[in-house]
């Protein structure tokens, strides 16, 4: 009898070891189905980048030349460049901050449509100014000019921090317009300023601000003329790399003569 007892009390299971051990036949649990969590719409990015300078030009100031020349900035991306002025903040005297605004992409198509691609984020990128000379406000540090010798690296002359009122000028050069109309234009106080896509902001050469002191001492040496989008990468974009271009000449007295721009690659 004792051992029947104990033969019955071994077939049941504690109660504390989880239960009954599932038998060869039962199915495993199914698993919960995966979320997919859906992505959002890509950026359009602008990309900016320096045009080739044109209308090289000398003019003779006292006992000093100066190199007169016009200047382009390119939107080759897909997104606009897109600048919102704000209050003061950390920019100086007499000057407001600019903020970038970027767009995503709604209908997943590449292409920005204004009036579908919302705007998804601000970004502070620095100052904006009045400029004295033009008479109206300016991004500051939009593009960097400099001479050297097409030999040599070693900078001869430079103006580190130009500034440019953002506004579509002219269509790229051999490029598909994805915007086909004009859209920023107005450089006051409170306006926004930018490139479209497909657009040029094109400063010319009879502008003020668009000249470098020529060095007395190059002779007829092959200098370059090299000219630069957002030197201080302040502005996000698609590509960091293709900001810059330059541009071979030589000098004779007053008159100017564009070289093989290999020299200067």
């Amino acid at each position: 009898m004792v051992d029947d007892r104990r033969r019955a009390a071994s077939n049941i299971t504690s109660p504390s070891l989880g239960g009954s051990t599932p038998s060869a036949t039962q199915s495993a649990p199914t698993p919960s189905p995966t979320r997919t969590v859906p992505q959002p719409p890509p950026l359009l990015l602008p990309n900016v980048r320096s045009l080739s300078a044109s209308d090289l030009q000398i003019e003779v100031v006292g006992n000093t030349r100066r190199l007169w020349f016009a200047a382009s900035l390119a939107n080759v991306g897909r997104g606009p460049l897109l600048l919102l002025p704000r209050g003061r903040g950390g920019c100086g005297s007499g000057q407001h901050e600019a903020v970038q605004v970027v767009h995503r992409d709604a209908n997943r198509d590449g292409k920005f449509q204004r009036s579908r691609d919302r705007a998804e984020s601000q970004r502070l990128t620095g100052c904006m100014l009045r400029h004295p000379g033009h008479k109206h406000w300016h991004f500051d540090a939009m593009a960097a000019y400099s001479l050297r010798r097409a030999d040599s690296s070693r900078v001869l002359v430079a103006r580190n921090k130009v500034s440019f009122c953002l506004r579509d000028n002219l269509k790229v050069p051999g490029q598909r317009v994805v915007v086909p109309r004009r859209h920023f234009g107005r450089c006051s106080r409170n306006s926004q300023q930018g490139i479209s896509p497909g657009w040029v902001d094109l400063y010319k050469a009879d502008l003020s601000g668009q000249w470098l002191r020529m060095p007395g001492n190059v002779g007829s040496d092959v200098l370059c003329l090299d000219l630069k989008a957002d030197p201080l990468g302040r502005l996000v974009e698609t590509n960091e790399t293709d900001n810059a271009t330059s541009v071979a000449f030589r000098v004779d007295g007053t008159r100017v003569r564009r070289v093989n721009s290999a020299a200067c690659r």
